[in-house]
């Protein structure tokens, strides 16, 4: 049977496009990257890597690309991440071509940038059966939502959350086709890869795994699917893999997250803080801790032995139940996050002083925090849009999902994906309010989940149009 995709020479033609955007960002000069806000070590620290000493180790105002192995750089943190294995790969390349001690950054953009164009090009090869209109068009839009400045310069960092934003475009691809198509075992075999790494990338992302795991259990009477061994030893696999990252989480982390926000963002908005620290069980000694955070100088949460007591004290789930018992404070958090997730980047807002996380290096004589705007056409719409108008940013969520379901095909399978992905975004969110300081990335993921449903919101569109 013919495909009916669209002509070769035009998939080849975006292919290039999204390599030579790439490409540019990453690699040309002055080659974009995204500042350290002192979590690089969490993955680089295990290999040794660190800021090279004639540039210091610069946070938020500058990126640097410009790194040295020395046993200064050795910090063994207790995360393990599948952005290990990028990391392998970037120092093979490393040795194998630049100039060791010295590690330049710029290895493992192009490990990320191979595996990037590679699940691009997997993803054009599963839209063929579908008709051109609807193949370009999410071609097309792919390459104006994500292709700029917003999320490829986080391939040149060390950020856990890179590996999980290109294996999530991964797993994405895969799913139509195991939930609408045949389900060929190579298809399988790649798609539980891509959630395998989804899932081993940092314990915020590992939910969004296995929300995915529904896909691999919806036969419905195909005949062309994998058997119920290969599914069990599939599912099995992603979620080893989820729980390692979620057990070599540090004890520490969840007292820092829920202290943030339980003093930093609920009780300074409250005129009776007192009242909800008694029902918290939480000593009336914490009240000189109402509008600071866990880095703030003199802190009451500042060591690691504070902040797993404070973890055991008031947890992840207090502070769950804490919000069911007042609606109010958890709809105060929710206009606190979708006001920084209306932003297109990182923004970490300290009081009133803002940090941009900057793409540019401090040689190229840039301002401290200066953002690169490249192909930034979408980015610059949706900003001069929703940007710090929460509610405005709320309707576009919704206007956005709703638009994909009211538009898509009428198609076995289609609405199982779409409940995958609306249940991915709402995880994915549901995560966020949970941390009340170091929400930025993990808003970057979800609103690069929301562009992708954008992508396919245009797909289904432009199937009906050429449909009538």
């Amino acid at each position: 049977m013919p495909l009916k995709g669209l002509p070769r020479r035009w998939e080849i033609l975006i292919l290039f496009s999204a390599a030579v955007l790439v490409a540019w960002q990453l690699f040309v000069p002055p080659a974009l990257s995204v500042a350290n806000d002192n979590d690089f070590s969490k993955l680089a620290g295990r290999f040794c890597i660190g800021p090279d000493p004639r540039v210091g180790n610069e946070l938020f105002d500058y990126a640097n690309v410009h790194w040295m192995i020395s046993k200064q750089g050795c910090i063994l943190w207790s995360y393990r991440s599948s952005a290990e294995l990028v990391v392998y790969a970037a120092l093979g390349l490393n040795r194998l071509f630049g100039h060791p001690p010295k590690f330049d950054l710029r290895w493992v953009g192009l490990v990320y940038a191979l595996l990037f164009l590679g699940i691009f090009a997997w993803t054009q090869r599963l839209l063929r059966p579908l008709r051109p209109a609807t193949n370009l068009a999410f071609q097309l839009a792919f390459l104006l939502t994500v292709c700029n400045a917003v999320y490829i310069p986080l391939f040149n960092t060390f950020y856990l959350d890179t590996i999980a934003l290109v294996a999530m475009m991964g797993a994405l691809a895969g799913l139509p086709a195991l939930l609408t198509g045949e389900a060929k075992m190579g298809t399988f075999l790649v798609t539980v890869l891509m959630l395998a790494l989804l899932g081993a990338s940092k314990s915020q992302h590992s939910l969004l795994a296995a929300a995915c795991l529904p896909a691999l259990w919806l036969p419905r009477g195909r005949k062309i699917f994998p058997p119920i061994w290969a599914r069990a030893a599939g599912s099995t696999f992603v979620l080893l893999c989820a729980a390692l990252a979620v057990l070599s989480t540090p004890p520490e982390t969840a007292g820092q997250a829920t202290f943030n926000t339980l003093f930093y963002r609920l009780l300074p908005s409250v005129s009776n803080p007192a009242d909800y620290l008694a029902e918290a069980h939480i000593p009336t000694s914490y009240l000189a801790a109402i509008g600071t955070h866990s880095y703030s100088p003199g802190s009451l949460n500042a060591s690691v032995e504070s902040e797993i007591a404070f973890g055991r004290m008031f947890g992840l789930l207090d502070l769950v139940r804490l919000f069911s018992r007042h609606p109010g404070l958890a709809w105060h958090m929710l206009m606190i996050h979708l006001d920084e997730a209306s932003l297109d980047r990182v923004r970490m807002k300290t009081g009133t002083t803002e940090h941009r996380l900057a793409n540019y290096e401090r040689t190229t004589g840039k301002p401290p925090q200066s953002l690169s705007h490249f192909f930034g056409l979408w980015p610059a719409v949706k900003h001069g849009l929703i940007a710090n108008r929460p509610r405005l940013y709320l309707a576009y969520v919704f206007s956005v999902v709703a638009g994909a379901w009211l538009l898509r095909p009428r198609r076995p399978g289609v609405s199982w994906l779409l409940g995958i992905v609306t249940a991915m975004l709402a995880l994915s969110f549901g995560v966020v309010m949970l941390d009340g300081l170091d929400s930025g990335r993990h808003l970057q993921m979800f609103n690069f989940l929301l562009d992708l449903l954008v992508c396919a919101m245009a797909a289904f569109g432009a199937e009906r149009f050429s449909a009538a």
